[in-house]
């Protein structure tokens, strides 16, 4: 393993091989971090569960400190409280002890093509067999109602059953959709979540948004992650807004219109049709196939069908001659059977005849073939008079 390069430095107290895991997520924050989602996830992960830092990326080649300046505390007489910023690769435990890697920081500013070949070394050094690439997005829709999860993925079978809740449309690129493109285009699997914000608390916690968010990282990956912290503080912070909205009409008026807007918008969407399916058991699948390939390998089947078919011809070639010395010896008892003629062709050709004659008919009477100018024939009497 080598323990350093020019993006990413592995920790020195590191094994010089690490243990494959399963999942990567992916909380890089993109160009805003709307409620503060992947912080308060990785917060959340970092405080509940057995972690530690497998190595980080240096940011001085990444991140442009004049847009996104990270904060200091200025007390009295000095400055303290500077946290260089970093974007850690980090190993997690999840509750049921599975193994998982966590990539998370804040969103580079340059470098981003090399950072993304980075990123995909790693996936492939680790074994990593799915990335999960976290984000949060405004939206004009109430805290009263459920949070939407916005669904994207490298293979359109990986999220059977999605409903989408945007077209096709043009926007600012940010990291984590970049590295998405990238993750595609090299044949990596990656799922996308995006856990949607009401508009008006963008710039403040939304604990909600994250346990929704955590809630669908488990649907895709089987991760058990913690959300007891998140539920109490979601709790304080809803009994907060409802008192606020208590307090002011025009806030209320706001949340309602949103409410109606968000129902029809969601009543809109096709429901999913679940139907019962009856599959047969793998013997019932095993015998079909059994006995298909013995169908197939068996030749005595092959000979019997054979035999059965030459004594079939010769009885009938015999029928026919004995059909024939019979008609010789009693010419009364009319022709062989093999000798009768069809009647239903001799009907279908009567009809037809009857019909070719009723057309002639119909442009103009037809004459016999008799001698008499005024005799005239009925196609359907069969009589002329």
């Amino acid at each position: 393993m080598n323990l350093s390069d020019d993006l990413f430095t592995w920790n020195p107290g590191m094994p010089d091989s690490v243990e494959p895991a399963a999942t990567l997520v992916v909380a890089v924050t993109g160009f805003s971090d709307v409620g503060h989602v992947q912080h308060v996830l990785t917060t959340n992960l970092e405080a509940e569960l057995p972690h530690q830092v497998l190595g980080e990326f240096d940011l001085d080649d990444l991140l442009d400190h004049r847009d996104s300046r990270a904060p200091i505390i200025f007390d009295t007489d000095h400055f303290e409280g500077y946290q260089r910023p970093g974007l850690t690769l980090s190993e997690f435990t999840d509750e049921n002890g599975e193994r998982f890697l966590l990539l998370t920081g804040p969103e580079p500013a340059l470098r981003w093509e090399g950072l993304t070949r980075r990123i995909i070394d790693l996936i492939e050094e680790l074994g990593i067999r799915q990335t999960i690439i976290t984000d949060s997005i405004p939206m004009a829709t109430p805290h009263t109602r459920p949070v939407q999860i916005t669904r994207w993925a490298s293979r359109p079978e990986m999220l059977v059953g999605n409903v989408p809740n945007f077209g096709k449309y043009q926007m600012p690129a940010s990291f984590p959709a970049v590295l998405s493109q990238r993750l595609a285009e090299t044949g990596h699997d990656y799922v996308g979540l995006a856990a949607s914000v009401p508009h008006y608390l963008s710039e403040m916690d939304y604990p909600d948004a994250t346990r929704t968010l955590i809630g669908a990282i488990h649907q895709v990956t089987g991760l058990c992650l913690p959300t007891h912290g998140l539920a109490v503080a979601a709790g304080a912070i809803r009994a907060e807004l409802a008192n606020q909205v208590a307090q002011s009409e025009e806030l209320g008026q706001m949340l309602s219109a949103l409410e109606q807007q968000y129902d029809s918008a969601t009543a809109e969407q096709p429901a999913l049709e679940s139907r019962h399916v009856d599959v047969p058991s793998a013997d019932a699948i095993g015998a079909e196939v059994e006995d298909f390939l013995r169908s197939i390998d068996d030749p005595s089947d092959e000979s019997d069908e054979t035999a059965t078919t030459a004594a079939t011809d010769d009885a009938d070639s015999d029928g026919d001659d004995n059909s024939a010395e019979d008609s010789h010896a009693h010419p009364t008892q009319g022709p062989a059977p093999s000798q009768v003629p069809d009647r239903r062709s001799e009907s279908d050709d009567s009809s037809q005849i009857d019909r070719d004659m009723d057309a002639q008919a119909r442009r103009g009477r037809m004459t016999s073939d008799s001698d008499s100018d005024d005799s005239t024939y009925h196609p359907r009497r069969g009589t002329t008079e």
